[in-house]
């Protein structure tokens, strides 16, 4: 009781655009915003995972590369290691 009495008093100054926030509030979790979110990290990770499948044999030819030059130079630079 108490509280429709405040309730009345404050309705004055309540803008009216600004929607109740006991609105909607039936459900504690969105299920269907909840599948949405899952179906987009699911489609995305799967899209990471595509595109680290296809660069990975580059990257791992490259680095192999790479790394060969390294090592042919330290072992042919006539350096002796102290």
């Amino acid at each position: 009781m108490e509280f429709e009495a405040m309730d009345a008093d404050l309705a004055s100054y309540l803008d009216k655009a600004v929607p109740s926030l006991q609105e909607g509030a039936e459900h504690f979790v969105d299920c269907d915003r909840l599948k949405k979110n899952i179906c987009t990290v699911a489609r995305e990770s799967r899209a990471v995972v595509a595109d680290l499948m296809v660069d990975q044999p580059l990257f791992l030819l490259s680095s192999a590369f790479v790394s060969g030059l390294l090592l042919g130079r330290t072992l042919f630079s006539g350096k002796k290691p102290s």
